[in-house]
């Protein structure tokens, strides 16, 4: 197992092929995907191409979504969720977004996780800014954001855009 990084309670690792299931499953549950912009039904065959595509691609290249997989430290092949990382290709910038399993709502692991992934990006890659968009309908994300420091900046349309900005200038990234 491939693990990127370790909170008090998650694990953030690349996926496995064996996600799969899990993935498809709370892909596919109307609440979780009721603020995401994936297409409903999400066929099976695309979280199996998913998960072993997040297997093996680099992470954090310019341009291209880095998806990592989130589990609980006393179960770390239990998938529980995900959370994806977007390199700027012009920019010292990373866009953030998480999905996490219905079960696991309102237990603080998105606040745990996405704080730590920004934490570790702004750390390992010298960015500048993070940002994230949520929906303005979308509050428990929104407490999330705000729970990782990540303050809301400004409104898109149905969008609400947050960043935190690091200190500047950066410090020579370890990559």
């Amino acid at each position: 197992m491939n693990i990127v990084l370790t909170t008090d309670r998650l694990v953030v690792r690349r996926f496995e092929p064996d996600d799969a299931a899990a993935l498809h499953a709370y892909r596919n549950d109307p609440e979780v995907a009721r603020w995401q912009g994936w297409s409903k039904p999400w066929p099976f065959e695309i979280a199996e191409a998913f998960a072993v595509e997040h297997h093996v691609f680099p992470l954090f290249e310019l341009g291209d979504w880095t998806q990592l997989a989130l589990a609980p430290v006393s179960d770390p092949s239990l998938l529980i969720g995900d959370i994806g990382v977007r390199l700027e290709a012009a920019e010292p910038t990373a866009e953030i977004g998480f999905t996490l399993a219905r079960s696991y709502w309102g237990l603080g692991y998105a606040g745990e996780a996405v704080r730590a992934v920004v934490d570790h990006i702004f750390e390992l890659l010298g960015l500048a800014r993070v940002v994230a968009f949520t929906h303005r309908d979308n509050e428990a994300a929104q407490r999330v954001l705000e729970r990782a420091d990540l303050r809301f900046v400004a409104l898109d349309g149905d969008e609400l855009v947050y960043y935190r900005r690091a200190v500047w200038p950066p410090a020579t990234p370890t990559r």
